[in-house]
């Protein structure tokens, strides 16, 4: 057994928000709204608690990776004869929070569940689930259907390679190309995307210090993108793995 392995993903802002209820007697809410429990003031303690079981998803779930938390909320809504709990939770990560804000959900309607379970033996804890992820792959991850792509590569399984990953990005080969990929020659472009290029050299230095002085190279004309990578397999894989859900991006411009 092991965790899913994230290291090539980037960090993005995620969120996530989940839902709760458990059903109780009316007396029980009665005694909720006017702050009559005997372990004391049943809202708040629930809100305390749901940020606790937000905090401890990396304790309790062997597979979910610790993942800092910027952001958690816990809203409580009593109702005649139910409490509903809602969660959110946001963060700065390479996956999302979707165990988080359940967690928080569930730990917090189990405090409800504790600090009434010597006046309520009805309590029915009814529905947990997540509404709302966002932030993650899904959100900006974009495939190649429709953009034609030149690739040129002298080493031929290099050439392949690449090949294999615009295939599965859904790209068109052809020579009138909005797309260039080279490895190791410099084709010329006017536009240089400094700012991309940072981006791409902070992660790949993450991933291998070593191989610093080997850069990936972006740049636009006024009709094609070109990608030129360096003669090295691991920073092909790299590049494609982590960044090739954005390509379209930088062919749109947004």
């Amino acid at each position: 057994m092991r965790t899913v392995d994230i290291s090539s993903k980037i960090e993005t802002l995620r969120e996530a928000k989940a839902y709760g209820r458990i059903r109780l007697k009316r007396e029980t809410v009665e005694r909720i709204k006017n702050n009559k429990i005997p372990k004391g003031n049943l809202v708040e303690a629930t809100k305390l608690s749901g940020l606790f079981g937000a905090k401890k998803v990396g304790e309790l779930l062997p597979f979910c990776h610790p993942i800092p938390l910027d952001y958690v909320s816990l809203e409580v809504k009593v109702n005649e004869d139910n409490l509903e709990v809602f969660s959110t939770v946001r963060g700065i990560a390479r996956t999302g929070y979707e165990m988080e804000a359940l967690a928080a959900v569930s730990v917090a309607l189990l405090n409800v569940y504790d600090m009434c379970k010597g006046l309520d033996d009805s309590m029915v804890i009814e529905e947990i689930k997540l509404l709302e992820k966002k932030g993650g792959k899904s959100e900006w991850f974009k495939d190649l259907k429709g953009v034609k792509v030149k690739v040129h590569a002298d080493n031929k399984n290099l050439e392949e390679i690449i090949r294999g990953y615009l295939k599965e990005l859904g790209a068109e080969f052809s020579e009138n190309a909005e797309l260039y990929i080279s490895v190791g020659e410099n084709i010329p472009y006017e536009r240089f995307l400094n700012g991309l290029e940072s981006v791409i050299a902070f992660y790949d230095f993450s991933q291998n210090p070593k191989e610093i002085s080997q850069e990936i190279k972006i740049g636009k004309t006024d009709t094609y993108v070109v990608v030129i990578l360096p003669e090295n397999e691991r920073k092909i894989r790299f590049f494609f793995e982590t960044f090739g859900g954005i390509i379209r991006h930088i062919l749109c411009g947004k």
